[in-house]
C-alpha cells in the first residue's frame, strides 16, 4: 500500500500548515484521484476484493479507510508515546514526532525554513498494521508492505507538516529504525515522543503497549 500527494515547493508561497487540531483528520477534505474513473475509486476502498498478500497503490492522496484496531487504537502505550506534542506545529524543530492516542498512532515531520528536507524511516509491528497519509505532496512515500507488518516512508518537506496515521491490531510493541534527514542518521534529540517531546535514547529504539 502507497501513498503520495502533489509536490510542495518552497517557491509556491504556502503559508506553513497550523499543527493538526483534534478532530482534524475528520474535518479535512481528501481528493482521491485515480486515472478519474469511478472505478478505480471504488478499487481504493474495497480491500476486501485484493488477494490476499497482494500489494496496493494508492496515488493523489486517496485516503483509504484501513481496518481499525477496536479497543486497541485507545489502549494506551508506555507513557513517554502518549499525547499530542506540546506546541507542535509546522516550523516546529526538524525531525519526527510521533505520538499515540484514541485513534492510534501519528507520525509527523516537519523543519524551520523553507528548503526541501527528505525525512525518512521504518516501522515495524510483529502484526499487521493499517495507515493513512496526512498532508502528503507529491513524492511523499509511505509504503505498507504485502503483509502489512512493515511501515517504510519518506518524506520531502519544506517546512510544512507532512506524515501518517497508522493502527497497530493490538501489537505489544513497534520498533523504529532507519531514520534520516538528507540521507544522515537522524539523532535521537531530533526525534520527539509524546506530549513532553522525549527523546528516545537510541536509534533504533522499541516502544511497547502497557501491560
Amino acid at each position: 500500500m502507497r501513498y503520495s500527494r502533489p509536490e510542495a515547493s518552497a517557491a509556491s508561497g504556502r503559508r506553513p500548515q497550523p499543527a493538526e487540531t483534534k478532530g482534524e483528520f475528520m474535518s479535512r477534505r481528501v481528493f482521491m484521484v485515480a486515472a478519474g474513473s469511478f472505478a478505480a475509486v471504488a478499487a481504493a476502498f474495497a480491500f476486501a476484493t485484493i488477494p490476499a498478500g497482494a500489494a496496493t497503490t494508492v496515488t493523489a492522496g486517496a485516503s483509504p479507510s484501513p481496518s481499525k484496531s477496536g479497543g486497541c487504537d485507545a489502549a494506551p502505550w508506555v507513557s513517554v508515546v502518549q499525547g499530542f506534542p506540546t506546541g507542535f506545529s509546522a516550523q516546529s524543530p526538524g525531525g519526527d514526532y510521533l505520538w499515540h492516542d484514541a485513534k492510534g498512532f501519528h507520525l509527523r515531520v516537519t523543519h524551520k525554513g523553507t528548503e526541501k528536507v527528505v525525512f525518512a524511516g521504518v516501522i515495524t509491528s510483529p502484526v499487521p498494521m493499517g495507515m493513512e497519509p496526512v498532508k502528503l505532496e507529491k513524492g511523499d512515500v509511505a509504503t505498507l508492505s504485502k503483509d502489512k507488518k512493515t511501515i517504510t516512508y519518506k518524506f520531502n518537506d519544506f517546512g510544512f507538516v507532512d506524515g501518517i496515521d497508522f493502527h497497530t491490531a493490538c501489537a505489544p510493541w513497534l520498533r523504529v529504525s532507519g531514520l534520516t534527514a538528507n540521507g544522515k542518521k537522524l539523532p535521537t534529540g531530533r526525534v520527539f515522543l509524546g506530549a513532553h517531546r522525549k527523546h528516545p535514547s537510541a536509534i533504533p529504539f522499541v516502544i511497547h503497549r502497557n501491560p
